[in-house]
């Protein structure tokens, strides 16, 4: 058996707020001011540079506007041929956890994520039972199963492993100096990508 979808349901652009990259946030911004529609992102999981005196964000919501994604538009995706963001195209494969951690003797930033396939998705909910769901937090599985989703699902984790390995870098070469961003609420939020390129400006993510 393996996932089918025609995307016929919108339930996918319903669920929750849409969890995007840094380098999303700004392709999403330009097309909403071509398509003319507002989109608003609060960023998700922040780390303190204590150089810079600035929270870097790592990740963003992109709120439902109507509990809905602003860029549903009589139930079709007005981006899905311009750019869908990586979780639209993974789901139903999803991150469960998503855990950043901090080891300040390594001065390294670490990402840990354990995936689950959402039984928020009618398909998944006909064709697989509780036990066949569990069995798909194991990548193979759902490899076999889902095998465009789960291959979306792991170049998102891969380019969360891009900004870690960076930031990661950058501390250990003592240009950043990590640390936990909720203890510095009072420190400005800067994207992870703009953070980035402003230390190399010919950084770039391939699309």
């Amino acid at each position: 058996m393996q996932f089918s979808c025609a995307r016929g349901c919108d339930l996918c652009c319903r669920a929750s707020p849409v969890t995007v990259l840094p380098h999303e946030v700004y392709i999403l911004e330009k097309l909403a001011g071509e398509l003319g529609v507002s989109v608003s992102f609060v960023p998700a999981y922040k780390v303190a540079d204590l150089v810079s005196a600035t929270r870097i964000a790592l990740s963003y919501l992109m709120q439902l506007e109507e509990e809905s994604c602003p860029f549903l538009r009589g139930g079709r995706c007005a981006v899905h041929n311009l750019y869908k963001p990586l979780t639209c195209r993974s789901f139903p494969y999803l991150p469960k956890v998503v855990r950043y951690s901090l080891d300040p003797a390594a001065r390294e930033l670490r990402i840990d994520v354990k995936f689950v396939m959402s039984t928020l998705c009618p398909v998944v909910r006909k064709d697989l039972d509780a036990g066949e769901v569990a069995r798909m937090s194991d990548f193979k599985t759902a490899l076999g199963y889902a095998p465009r989703e789960a291959e979306v699902a792991l170049e998102t984790l891969e380019k969360r492993y891009l900004y870690a390995g960076i930031l990661s870098d950058l501390w250990k070469s003592g240009v950043v100096e990590l640390d936990d961003g909720e203890r510095y609420p009072h420190f400005p939020v800067i994207n992870g990508f703009a953070f980035i390129r402003r230390l190399y400006p010919h950084f770039t993510v391939k699309l």
